[in-house]
């Protein structure tokens, strides 16, 4: 899998570290690949939905979500 790109640049180990210190969190050497895996697969998805076009009135959200 490539280092998918975002706005803070490639999600690679060394991004991950610098997040992961940020918040307090520690992850292992053991950890890390499904971390990396899991933080790509989300800014892929992101992407998707992010690449959508909302129009501001059709597209507002209702007052109260229902599951």
């Amino acid at each position: 899998m490539s280092d998918t790109p975002t706005d803070a640049g490639p999600i690679d180990e060394g991004w991950v570290r610098q997040a992961t210190r940020l918040v307090g969190l520690q992850i292992t050497p053991a950890q890390m690949p499904g971390v990396l895996a899991n933080l790509r697969r989300t800014a892929e998805v992101a992407a998707i939905v992010n690449a959508v076009e909302l129009d501001p009135v059709a597209d507002e959200s209702g007052p109260v979500w229902r599951p």
